[in-house]
């Protein structure tokens, strides 16, 4: 492998580190698919954990599902998305905007605390049980005695940590594009009033935004959607490390054993402000940057410009809007929360998300259908593959923003399958490993050898995934819940079905990192996160040694 720069390999590190999360999250996964279809494979396991306390109650079967439950979304999105998202866009930005990284000792900051957060929250749940079904509804993580109280601290500081390190990847990313170190500065102000489309409503009312720089929406496009999509970040990490503190401050009182009232708190304006956070990465941050990615990737890959690229700035400027609105979609079934917020943000705002991504999707395959002949690549297949996930998914979620249909789907394996796992793994998972490929060579000046593998990977990856979420789904229209565990062979043949998928799945994944290992070299990889001395000791000095 050529020898290559500080920069690339850090988002190389990022790369691995990010794939050792999934491959983590994964894993849990399907053991809590093989507890629901076949818990006695699991009795080795449960067994050899039977001695181990958590809370002054024995670990059992039960304990350990919910654990892995809690955590499994938390090492899935912040571990594997978000290491993989901070690499790429600290190696595309500064390349994109013409700059330097503004502050780049943050960059081996971002990864060790990200790192290094997610797996202590994975902890906390693996063996500390903690077990609050990861919607830290108040007051559940510091009230009830199910949920150990130990536990519930170190995993509010764990994230609290992840949140602190977003917070600080989000103000490099700004730093850096808003940076006065060329004549093309923008200030932070005029970011502000162009992001959310000051500047643009100032025009059309006959009054010109102040001329002290270029227009942020002149930069390239996918800068303008990891701009706006940033927005979100800093809100979502904002609101979940508010929502963290206040559980550590109970979490601590009651500890020390001056426990607080938790009436004090209103539970409904908590899941209100949480869910409004939280919703920044699922429907805000998300689309953003992955309508971006898209932008990016396909122009480069199909050589032409992207089709409609000024209605396209427009349409990430809704996204971001429209993400601001809709978190009541996810208390539909709460008879508490007003019927006007049920109407408004829960259905109607929610459905703008099908105008935006439908739009995004539209301007995407038009440049590709305008570029023919176009050469199938992995990453051109791998966003296709994508562009399938979203849609499917996304059209998944629609259907349960309907108030009446969401009564029937509400809680259900509906939910979190046909719509969150099919978004995240088949939508968002498909564009990372696209993104991997495309920037293997640029990293690199290599490309992936096996063709064969790259093929198995997508397709076993895609199709298993499917099978999985389409059984699981089923299962859930057909009243099985989610953040349940079944004993009594309820919904076993839906998950056998859902397990075989999720091995499929796993396989695909498999002959992706066979294609690593065959393109770079064992040695070459783990030089990214281990000890270069060590290596070399164990396995040889490797040629052309990526350090």
């Amino acid at each position: 492998m050529a020898q290559i720069g500080w920069l690339e390999k850090w988002t190389l590190r990022f790369a691995v580190v990010g794939l050792v999360f999934l491959a983590m999250s994964g894993f849990e996964g399907t053991l809590m698919r093989t507890q629901q279809a076949a818990p006695q494979v699991l009795e080795p396991m449960e067994n050899l954990l039977a001695n181990v306390r958590a809370g002054g109650d024995e670990l059992t079967p039960t304990h350990l599902y919910y654990g892995m439950l809690t955590v499994h979304p938390i090492v899935g999105i912040y571990g594997f998305a978000y290491m993989a998202i901070m690499g790429a866009f600290y190696y595309l930005v500064p390349k994109l905007v013409g700059k330097p990284i503004k502050h780049p000792k943050l960059i081996p900051v971002n990864f060790f605390l990200q790192a290094g957060g997610v797996f202590l929250a994975w902890a906390t749940g693996f063996f500390g049980v903690f077990n609050s079904l990861y919607t830290l509804y108040w007051p559940l993580p510091v009230y009830y005695d199910r949920v150990p109280l130990v536990a519930s601290v170190v995993f509010i500081i764990a994230m609290a940590v992840v949140m602190i390190n977003i917070l600080l990847f989000g103000f490099n990313l700004f730093s850096t594009v808003l940076s006065k170190s060329n004549p093309h500065a923008i200030s932070f102000g005029q970011f502000l009033a162009s992001a959310f489309g000051i500047n643009r409503l100032r025009r059309r009312l006959g009054r010109p935004a102040p001329a002290d720089g270029p227009e942020y929406e002149d930069l390239p496009v996918f800068i303008v959607a990891v701009g706006r999509g940033s927005i979100d970040t800093a809100i979502n990490a904002f609101v979940i490390l508010s929502a963290g503190v206040l559980i550590l401050v109970y979490g601590i009182a009651a500890l020390l054993g001056r426990p607080l009232n938790p009436a004090s708190i209103d539970p409904l304006l908590y899941k209100n402000w949480f869910w409004w956070g939280l919703d920044m990465v699922a429907d805000g941050n998300v689309l953003m940057y992955t309508a971006g990615t898209w932008y990016l990737l396909v122009p480069l890959l199909v050589g032409r410009k992207l089709f409609g690229e000024s209605v396209v700035r427009t349409v990430i400027l809704f996204d971001l809007l429209v993400s601001m609105g809709v978190w009541s979609h996810h208390l539909l079934a709460d008879t508490t929360q007003p019927g006007i917020l049920q109407l408004i943000s829960g259905q109607f705002i929610t459905f703008g998300e099908m105008f935006t991504m439908g739009l995004t999707i539209f301007a995407i395959l038009m440049t590709i259908w305008l570029a023919r002949p176009v050469k199938m690549t992995a990453p051109l297949l791998f966003v296709l593959g994508s562009i399938f996930g979203f849609a499917a998914g996304g059209s998944a979620g629609l259907i349960q923003a309907n108030i009446g249909l969401n009564v029937v789907l509400h809680n259900t394996q509906w939910v979190v399958n046909p719509h969150a796992h099919v978004l995240l793994m088949v939508g968002l998972g498909n564009l990372l490993f696209g993104v991997v490929y495309a920037l293997l060579p640029m990293l690199t000046k290599l490309e992936a050898r096996s063709r064969t593998l790259i093929k198995v990977h997508f397709w076993c990856w895609t199709v298993g995934t499917m099978i999985m979420t389409t059984a699981m789904g089923t299962a859930g229209s057909q009243g099985m819940l989610r953040r349940m565990l079944y004993f009594g062979g309820e919904y076993h043949g839906y998950m056998v079905v859902a397990v075989i998928g999720a091995l499929v799945a796993a396989a695909g994944f498999v002959a992706f990192l066979a294609n690593l290992v065959y393109t770079l070299g064992l040695p070459n990889i783990l030089s990214l996160v281990l000890p270069q001395a060590w290596v070399e000791k164990r396995w040889g000095k490797a040629p052309a040694s990526a350090s």
